[in-house]
């Protein structure tokens, strides 16, 4: 019986350590992470137009107004793609971007603007 002992004391410091990490963790409020979780300070993008331009090279052109100035501007458009389209700056707080040829005109269903 003293053989088990320290087995058994083993198994003991073992599982109240488990439970008291489970617990500790399940304790933590996580906070709030992702894209619009939280207030995010930046731009309004204002005076938006959309081109768009048939031939044999199409464009789909998007121009936009921002409320202050940017280095590096870029937009998608489409929900279903990943990949966002570089931007340029005409004039002030004034952005030209010419999406991309994988975005057809029926896959526009959103804007979305990113500015630093």
């Amino acid at each position: 019986m003293r053989r088990f002992l320290p087995i058994q004391l083993l198994v003991l410091m073992a599982v109240i350590a488990f439970y008291t990490s489970i617990a500790y963790a399940s304790s933590m409020t996580p906070s709030p992470r992702g894209e619009g979780e939280s207030p995010i300070g930046g731009w309004i993008v204002s005076n938006i137009q959309y081109r768009f331009q048939d031939g044999a090279a199409p464009r789909n052109i998007v121009e936009f107004d921002l409320d202050g100035p940017a280095q590096t501007v870029k937009v998608s458009v489409s929900s279903s793609s990943s990949s966002f389209s570089d931007c340029l700056n005409t004039s002030g707080t004034h952005w030209y971007c010419v999406v991309g040829p994988d975005v057809g005109i029926s896959e526009f269903d959103q804007l979305r603007v990113i500015a630093n």
